[in-house]
Parts: structure tokens; C-alpha cells; sequence
């Protein structure tokens, strides 16, 4: 249909590219990898245990089926695989919540309006919906808010791991994690190197905090919790700030106005640990080992926030060394996810 040449093939992957995240979205959100997770299930089971049609339930079925989420067996009989266990949603953050969040409609809406925010400067989520996207999640959207929530854990229990391997934060007595919504990364922190915790966020990102940190086994006062602005005031209390993909919100202005709070907050040694996956220069690969290719994810920042969107690592260092900071050492993990340390500049 769309010609044999690897060139044709490689663009009719990125056409189709769109239906194969709608029938995983759909999927997903009726709950069907945790239906499966148990046992084999005709359609018919299935049609009658999420409230959908045999016939077009089935469609969709074999589809993913012939995409390798599930396993059509005689009789139309479907089953899990490790596709689809990854996409489980009734137990721990994982990566159907990720999928979720960020393939329900909402999201559809505001990417039907990037060409036309490409024109008029506006954020696109914002022209789709005439709200801001924190907002909108966070604040009147629970199930989203969850969704987002689960879905930044997930990231982050993915990512500890190697993380830990190649940085000690036992070398600080606090560390406040700034943007870490529910608290996955610094109950991460805390519970493997002994620190102290601080968690820092918007007031309405930390609500959960408390309930999530009880259930990663920290009683209260191993993760000091605070709501506020990090435009406004950071609280003081750490010798070490970390930031996890929190900086790719803001544009440049806002961004070196955060940093500028950090380093009031920071005592004289102070450091800022970025966590990113990092913008790659040109020439070299584009996809990190796990799928993740940061100049796409970038648009997906843009789509949503005003100014903000993935850096490319020189882009960091400029707004740091422009906010009073330098960069002491970059330490690759092996995964997507980069660490910039970085110290108050020695003028201060």
C-alpha cells in the first residue's frame, strides 16, 4: 500500500505509529492486561467484563495481538505476554500508567493544536483547553492527577537503580528534591543512603506525599514535606537540592529564577543535582537505549508548558553559570537519565 522500500516502510511505521497508541490506550484503559494477567479469556469474557461489543472489542484484540501485546490463541481466545504485564495498572506505577497519561484524550487535544500554536506562540494545551496544564491536571482532573502522579513514580523506580550505582548521595546530610511530586525519589534516596529528606513541591502535588511515603515504609520524620513555589521561595534546611526533569517545565527566564532560589536556599557548599535526559548534539544517536528519544519528548514539553522543553547539555550548563552556579562533574548511568552536579559559583 505504501511501497517496499526501507525508506516507505520506515514512514509507514511513523504514519500507523498513532493507531497502535490509540489501541493501546484503549486497551490499557478498560483494564485488559490485569484481566489477563490471571488467565486466558475468550472475547466474549472480556467484551462482557469491560461493558464493550464482541465484534469491535475483537478488532482491537487482534490487532494488538498482531503487534505482540497479547497472544490470540483458537477459539479467539486471548492472552498475556511481557508486553502486556508491563501495562498492568492495578498494582505498583508502571508503565501503563505512563501510557495513560500520556495518551489520554486531554493529550490528544492539545497536540491536534501544535500546528496552529507553532503560528500564534501559544502553549498548545492551553489553546485546546483554555487552562493551564497544572492546572488542569492537578487541581480539577483527580483521576489525571493520579495518573500523572503514577506515572512519574513509575519513571522513577525505573531509573533508580543505575542511578544509585554511579552516585552516593551519602556524602549529604539533607536532600531536598524539588518538583518531586508524591516522593518516589527521595524515599529512594533516604531509605538507601540514610540522609534526610526534603520534599518540595506545589501544594497540591504533595498532598499525596504523606500516604505515599507511609506505604514506601518512612515514617514522618524521615521526609519533611512542604507545598510553595520554587518561583517564589525554596526553604532552606539542605546542603544538597535534587531536580528530576523539574527544570524542562519552565522556559529560560523562569528557569534561572528557580535557580536562583536554590541558590539562596543552599549553605555555602551547597550543590544542585540535575537528573535529565539530555537534548544529544548533532551527530550523535538520537534514541537512548530504552526508546527514549529527548528531541521528541521535547515537543511533548512544549506542547504543554510555556517555554519549557528537553536541553541539550551545553543548553543546561548556560543556565546555571547564569543563575550563579558551575558544573563540578557529569556522570553518565547508562540509562536515559543524566546527572549535572553542580556548586554555588566560588563569588559567592
Amino acid at each position: 500500500m505504501l511501497g517496499t522500500t526501507s525508506a516507505s516502510k520506515k514512514l509507514a511505521q511513523m504514519i500507523y505509529g498513532y493507531w497502535q497508541s490509540q489501541c493501546l490506550y484503549i486497551a490499557t484503559n478498560l483494564g485488559i492486561p490485569n484481566l489477563l494477567q490471571s488467565e486466558p479469556m475468550t472475547v466474549e469474557t472480556i467484551a462482557k467484563a469491560t461493558s464493550t461489543k464482541v465484534e469491535t472489542l475483537y478488532v482491537v484484540l487482534r490487532a494488538l495481538a498482531h503487534l505482540g501485546v497479547f497472544v490470540e490463541k483458537p477459539g479467539r481466545v486471548f492472552a498475556a505476554t511481557e508486553l502486556s504485564e508491563q501495562l498492568i495498572t492495578n498494582a505498583e506505577p508502571s508503565l501503563g500508567h505512563f501510557l495513560l497519561h500520556i495518551t489520554e484524550p486531554p493529550m490528544w487535544d492539545a497536540w491536534r493544536e501544535l500546528g496552529s500554536s507553532l503560528k500564534t506562540g501559544e502553549v498548545a494545551f492551553e489553546r485546546a483547553h483554555g487552562k493551564k496544564f497544572y492546572d488542569f491536571f492537578m487541581t480539577e482532573n483527580p483521576d489525571s492527577r493520579n495518573l500523572f502522579n503514577n506515572a512519574m513514580s513509575f519513571l522513577t523506580n525505573q531509573a533508580v537503580d543505575s542511578l544509585f550505582e554511579v552516585y552516593d548521595f551519602s556524602q549529604f546530610d539533607t536532600v531536598m528534591d524539588i518538583g518531586g511530586n508524591q516522593g518516589a525519589l527521595i524515599a529512594h534516596i533516604v531509605k538507601k543512603f540514610g540522609c534526610k529528606g526534603i520534599l518540595f513541591d506545589l501544594p497540591h502535588e504533595v498532598k499525596t506525599a504523606p500516604t505515599f511515603l507511609a506505604t514506601q515504609g518512612l515514617d514522618e520524620d524521615a521526609v519533611q514535606v512542604i507545598g510553595g513555589n520554587a518561583l517564589e521561595e525554596i526553604p532552606k534546611g539542605a546542603d544538597a537540592i535534587v531536580m528530576k526533569y523539574f527544570l524542562s517545565v519552565f522556559g529560560v527566564e523562569d528557569a534561572i529564577k528557580v535557580l536562583t532560589q536554590c541558590r539562596e536556599a543552599l549553605p555555602k557548599q551547597g550543590k544542585v543535582v540535575l537528573l535529565q535526559t539530555l537534548v544529544p548534539p548533532r551527530g550523535a544517536p538520537v534514541e537512548y537505549p530504552d526508546g527514549t528519544i529527548p528531541a521528541l519528548a521535547a515537543v511533548q514539553m512544549m506542547v504543554t508548558n510555556p517555554g519549557g522543553y528537553w536541553r541539550t547539555e551545553e543548553e543546561y550548563k548556560n543556565l546555571f553559570e547564569a543563575s550563579g552556579f558551575q558544573l563540578e562533574k557529569i556522570i553518565y548511568t547508562g540509562t536515559s537519565l543524566t546527572v549535572m552536579e553542580f556548586q554555588k559559583s566560588s563569588s559567592d
